[in-house]
């Protein structure tokens, strides 16, 4: 799964159920953009159809997603800023 090694994450975040999702979603969409591009388009749709259920791991996602989706990445302060958070609060 090229997706899976372009945004190792993702499996992380989704867990068992990422590749029975991931088939799911890719079945009905051809990729168009390139893999990075299609697993965003996949972090999308996970989040507009409402999954994951667990809260922390929607906001793993969302979080992962904002951060890949602006025109350009985060700047390593704000990176930091927000993994030293995750720490503190412990999600």
């Amino acid at each position: 799964d090229v997706v899976a090694k372009v945004a190792p994450e993702l499996p992380e975040i989704l867990g068992d159920g990422y590749r029975a999702a991931f088939l799911a979603y890719a079945g009905s969409r051809p990729m168009s953009g390139g893999y990075r591009r299609d697993a965003l388009n996949f972090a999308e749709h996970v989040l507009i159809t409402g999954g994951p259920a667990d809260p922390a791991a929607r906001r793993r996602l969302t979080y992962w997603w904002q951060d890949r989706s602006g025109s350009r990445p985060p700047r390593r302060a704000t990176r930091l800023v927000r993994a030293a958070r995750a720490v503190l609060v412990g999600k």
